[in-house]
């Protein structure tokens, strides 16, 4: 390592070591407080004035990433950590701050190891560059890939879910009652279409209409096969039809598209193993069969 690395670790180090010590101290009291608070902890005074101070600093992030300016753009980043699983009040603040860390703290611990690269002056500069694009796309990287992660969880467990709401439903259960048992049984087996049932059936006994909770329930997944399980329930119980057969028809039709796409899969399949053939397995089925054949006619010629 060069003097120029050392020097810039060092300078990194001290920054990292001053903010850290700047934390530390907005969050501990005054000497006087200190005094004459003793052993006990905080009042609630304090923890009111931390907590000012957190949402403060989350609203100046939130200003100069341009929430505040463009609502639809912060409605629609809560929408996604919804869709994640994120949904306590601080994800939109966690999600700002690693957003602002990210580019600032993958540079510094990735530069020096870039600096010492021996490569042109052309590509050095792009690599140095590239750790804080990195640390800018990653959290949404994060984010994407725990939605995609929890739709696929949805999307797994959801025929079972719908046939169990069938068979109690039919068995004299209401609604409420059949989406409790659901998320009852699915605890162990798909923790995360329990969870959602649950809050459904939460908002449900807590006063909300049964529409809006369904509703809710669609935004706060985005899967499409719930959605349109939702969309059947709601416009059954409006028209006051059976919603034992909207279920039936609607797990029928659920399983029919499944099918479909399995199917589709399934007829893809011969165009996908093309390249994988041509490129790996014919040429070694090559050599394994005009192997032997190519050796003996070149000992042939030898000894011509």
């Amino acid at each position: 390592m060069n003097f120029e690395t050392i020097l810039f670790a060092l300078f990194g180090g001290i920054f990292l070591a001053l903010l850290v010590y700047i934390v530390l101290l907005k969050m501990q009291p005054s000497a006087a407080k200190r005094l004459f608070s003793g052993p006990v902890q905080a009042t609630p005074t304090e923890k009111v004035r931390r907590e000012i101070i957190s949402i403060q600093l989350s609203q100046k992030i939130k200003d100069i990433l341009g929430f505040t300016k463009d609502p639809l753009k912060a409605k629609e980043l809560k929408q996604k950590l919804t869709q994640a699983g994120h949904y306590g009040e601080r994800a939109m603040t966690m999600f700002v701050v690693c957003k602002v860390a990210a580019p600032i703290l993958l540079p510094l611990l990735t530069i020096p190891f870039l600096w010492n690269l021996k490569v042109s002056t052309v590509i050095k500069p792009i690599l140095i560059y590239a750790p804080i694009a990195l640390g800018f796309y990653l959290p949404n990287l994060v984010l994407r890939h725990q939605i995609q992660a929890r739709q696929k969880k949805l999307n797994e467990g959801l025929p079972d879910a719908l046939d169990l709401l069938v068979v109690c439903v039919e068995a004299g259960l209401g609604l409420n009652a059949a989406m409790k048992r659901v998320a009852d049984d699915f605890k162990v087996g798909n923790p995360v279409l329990s969870q959602e049932f649950q809050l459904a059936n939460f908002e449900i006994l807590a006063g909300l209409d049964r529409e809006q909770a369904l509703r809710n329930l669609a935004e706060r997944t985005g899967v499409e096969d719930l959605a349109s399980l939702c969309a059947i329930l709601i416009q059954a119980d409006r028209f006051g039809t059976s919603i034992a057969t909207a279920l039936r028809v609607q797990s029928e039709t659920m399983r029919t598209n499944r099918r479909q796409k399995l199917e589709e899969k399934a007829a893809q399949t011969p165009v996908k193993l093309i390249f994988p053939l041509l490129l790996f397995i014919f040429p070694a089925l090559m050599v394994v069969i005009l192997g032997p054949a190519i050796v003996q006619v070149m000992e042939n010629l030898i000894k011509k």
